[in-house]
């Protein structure tokens, strides 16, 4: 069977520490009955075999390494000593403690075990007691070996928090990674189909009386698709670690551009920026994927003609972005469901810490959120 790293090394650690303890313990049996020295080599073999799959399956090594103090305690007290339970080898158990602790998590298991195995060490040794025996240096040791199970549990223990710890975080970025794509391509697929619809429905009805307009119409729907290609390719370089090939937005003068891409025949929209000090970076971005959203819901749920009018105004700490149509009302919003449009919005808003507020009616839908100007 081909071991796993971790279980190399494991197998390196086993080896060190039966190094360090094995030739201490093995003089101290010397003097034992031969079928008592076979038996501690067969238990030791175990408590080495426990070590190198601790990891690996380390509730079923814990139990082992349990099964194999046990045996040492069973068997009898040296010839001019205590029980082979106290030789320095049964201290690896201490490791085994803190490995399932630290591998599953588990509190009561190893407390409770080690409890057991400690209440039989004394009992054994008040019924068998060897001679001599000094109880002071005895009850010393029962001290220690708490404080020693105490520590191995406690240390495991922080070690499987602090991993835990470490994979919620992977988690929750990995999530937040797939919120941000999601929104970033319902942004640039939504926007895009519904003004090449649009864009389209109006060639269709001035085809006739009108070729030039109509050719104008399809070209705007061309020109939008082949602009929503080159945001995917940005999007996809991103997720690529690739320079992006378009530039992304920076600052509200790209407002005018997007608010022009929905003018048509039947599509007013009226764009109103205010302030004085400017909003860059992700503020910027964000007013724009919002004013963006809110246009595409009014072309997808209203009917023509049409009339929208975005009002953003900068102040110093604030970025109010406003944008308002003369449609029926949004049908997700009238139900209480949000769109997955709507959702990323409040996503978008939330981890700037701003507020989006969304009101539907027959007599419109208005979109209000307020950043903070950081």
């Amino acid at each position: 069977m081909k071991l796993s790293r971790s279980s190399l090394s494991d197998l390196v650690v086993a080896a060190v520490l039966l190094v360090l303890a094995l030739p201490i313990s093995v003089g101290l049996v010397r003097g034992a009955a031969p079928w008592v020295i076979v038996a501690f080599g067969v238990l030791s073999a175990a408590l080495a075999a426990s070590l190198v799959w601790r990891r690996v399956h380390a509730v079923g090594s814990f139990w082992v390494a349990s099964g194999v103090m046990l045996g040492l305690l069973a068997l009898p007290n040296l010839s001019e000593g205590p029980s082979v339970i106290f030789v320095p080898l049964s201290t690896l158990y201490l490791v085994m403690i803190y490995t399932v602790a630290a591998e599953t998590g588990a509190r009561a298991l190893p407390l409770a075990v080690s409890a057991v195995g400690l209440a039989l060490v004394v009992a054994r040794t008040t019924v068998d007691p060897p001679e001599p025996l000094d109880w002071p240096a005895f009850w010393a040791f029962v001290v220690a070996a708490v404080a020693a199970v105490g520590a191995s549990w406690a240390f495991g223990s922080y070690h499987h928090a602090r991993r835990q710890l470490r994979d919620r975080q992977l988690r929750e970025g990995i999530r937040r990674e797939r919120e941000l794509i999601a929104r970033e391509v319902h942004d640039v697929v939504a926007h895009s189909l519904a003004v090449m619809v649009t864009q389209a429905d109006a060639a269709l009805l001035v085809m006739d009386r009108d070729p030039q307009r109509a050719r104008d119409m399809v070209g705007t729907a061309l020109r939008t698709g082949r602009e929503a290609m080159a945001e995917m390719r940005g999007v996809l370089s991103l997720l690529r670690e690739e320079s992006p090939s378009v530039r992304p937005v920076e600052s509200l003068e790209d407002l005018e551009s997007l608010a022009a891409s929905f003018r048509s025949e039947e599509v007013r929209v009226d764009l109103d920026v205010t302030g004085d000090d400017g909003a860059h970076g992700e503020v910027a971005r964000a007013a724009y994927r919002i004013i963006q959203e809110s246009l595409t819901n009014a072309l997808k749920h209203s009917r023509r003609p049409l009339v929208c009018r975005v009002s953003v105004e900068v102040t110093r700490d604030t970025v109010r972005v406003s944008v308002r149509d003369d449609g029926p009302g949004i049908e997700a919003t009238r139900s209480g469901r949000d769109g997955f449009g709507i959702t990323g919005m409040r996503e978008r808003v939330r981890s700037l810490a701003g507020s989006l507020e969304v009101s539907s009616s027959g007599n419109g839908t208005e979109v209000v959120a307020c950043l903070p100007n950081t």
